[in-house]
């Protein structure tokens, strides 16, 4: 699936419980893929969501809309 659910807010902002990101869009840092401290990898971000399940129906959504196409 290309759109995936990162647990928390990429951005540091504690009202956000999840960030939804586009994985064919990969953030590179020193030429490399950047993964995080717990070893999840980055993606460029579509947006943030106050709720784990708002998260959930953006990403599925964006990917139905991806199938689709």
């Amino acid at each position: 699936m290309r759109y995936k659910i990162f647990n928390g807010s990429k951005s540091a902002h504690c009202c956000f419980d999840a960030t939804v990101m586009d994985t064919t869009k990969p953030e590179i840092i020193g030429g490399e893929h950047y993964a995080g401290s717990d070893g999840q990898l980055h993606y460029e971000t579509v947006c943030e969501c106050f709720s784990m399940e708002d998260a959930q129906l953006i990403c599925d959504a964006l990917n139905a809309a991806d199938a689709s196409t």
